[in-house]
């Protein structure tokens, strides 16, 4: 039996300096998210960023057209996809 791969995507380190009651604020939000530390919280804050400026490019193209009809659960679709964020 092999030990299996995990691939880890190479990461850059910053650091950044903020006031304490910055990084007070930053901690309750890390809490009150669930993230395990202010570094996962703030990741998860510049990939969700990166998401919305996807999504507006998207959106932005598709404004012309063509149009496609939304299927019939489309509501359903979009709660499991924001459970999945969650």
């Amino acid at each position: 039996m092999g030990v299996p791969v995990v691939w880890i995507e190479a990461m850059s380190t910053i650091t950044v300096a903020v006031p304490d009651p910055l990084d007070a604020a930053l901690a309750d939000r890390m809490s009150a998210t669930g993230a395990r530390s202010k570094e996962e919280y703030l990741l998860g804050l510049l990939e969700a960023d990166r998401a919305a400026g996807t999504l507006d490019h998207v959106l932005a193209e598709r404004l012309t057209g063509p149009f496609a009809p939304l299927p019939a659960d489309w509501q359903e679709q979009v709660r499991q996809a924001a459970r999945g964020r969650a």
